[in-house]
């Protein structure tokens, strides 16, 4: 799982003035791609001051990934490009470019951003706007290629092309129902049928829902009250699974799970009650059987790319 720091460069955020808005952005945003929050400070601009929190979280934290954000403009003490390029060992130009094209598409004053990115060892550094709407929009547009360059910077995976299957997560549990609107049962082991669904599931048949998917890293986006009573209530699809990003789980992904290969067709589906929360039923995945197998607690779930 990718780690992450977030960095808030802020005067007023660091004295305590302002509420700092944007560094909950980016967390939200990390969340939903299946990274794991390690650390989030405020600094104030100054660049002894970024610099010196850049190098903590890379070189003795070892994040991954830090996302910085503010202090990008034309303001005088907008310094937070000068405190990274004076980290960083390579630039990755393409980055800021990217995020720069998409804000472009909002407003022209994107072509006033000094944003840079770069690499410290095995981190990269990149910085995003102040405001949360200009963190969402930024790293929105380059989260999914993140993902490729993060792996191959740890060495997990290679830059040639072709089609790989990337081993990314697990099967928590494997639930059934033989009668629609009721929780399902766990058990420990599923058929799983092509072209069906799962055998004994009451919502098998010739559909785009034949089996149903839970990711765990969905009751990240919850409060920790609220997640509990999810728990509770019992939030159960034929699998829960854990280990891969949400934003990875899109409508036409191909995933396998066990033996079986699934081909997601819906992320999400219209609210129902029978003790389930409402993240079931947004954050829940439903596709159909491309090939069937035993699937169990405990086997892999691979993204096929």
């Amino acid at each position: 799982m990718t780690s992450v720091a977030i960095v808030t460069v802020s005067d007023k955020g660091a004295r305590g003035e302002r509420e700092d808005l944007s560094g909950p952005a980016a967390k939200e945003i990390a969340i939903r791609a299946g990274w794991k929050v390690e650390a989030w400070s405020i600094v104030p601009d100054e660049k002894e001051y970024i610099q010196e929190k850049l190098i903590e979280y890379a070189d003795h934290l070892k994040v991954d990934l830090v996302l910085t954000s503010g202090g990008t403009g034309f303001a005088p003490r907008d310094v937070t490009p000068e405190a990274t390029l004076a980290v960083v060992e390579r630039l990755t130009p393409g980055i800021p470019e990217a995020m720069r094209l998409e804000s472009l598409k909002k407003t022209p004053r994107a072509m006033l951003s000094r944003a840079v990115a770069g690499i410290r060892g095995k981190t990269l550094i990149i910085n995003l706007p102040g405001s949360p709407r200009g963190v969402q929009e930024c790293l929105e547009a380059i989260v999914e290629p993140l993902q490729h360059g993060i792996r191959i910077l740890q060495g997990q995976a290679n830059e040639c092309g072709g089609l790989q299957a990337e081993a990314a997560g697990r099967v928590e549990s494997v639930n059934i129902s033989a009668v629609r609107g009721v929780v399902k049962e766990r058990v420990e082991e599923a058929n799983v049928l092509e072209g069906w669904g799962v055998e004994g599931d009451a919502h098998g048949g010739d559909w785009d829902r034949q089996v149903s998917i839970f990711p765990l890293e969905a009751l990240d986006l919850l409060p920790e009250e609220r997640r509990a009573q999810v728990e509770q209530a019992g939030y159960m699809e034929n699998f829960t699974i854990s280990g891969i990003a949400l934003q990875r789980l899109q409508a036409g992904t191909v995933i396998k799970l066990g033996e079986a290969v699934i081909r997601i067709m819906q992320v999400g589906k219209e609210h129902k009650e029978h003790g389930r929360s409402y993240i079931v039923s947004r954050e829940g995945r439903f596709g159909r059987v491309l090939c069937g197998g035993k699937v169990k607690a405990g086997d892999a779930v691979t993204v096929q790319e």
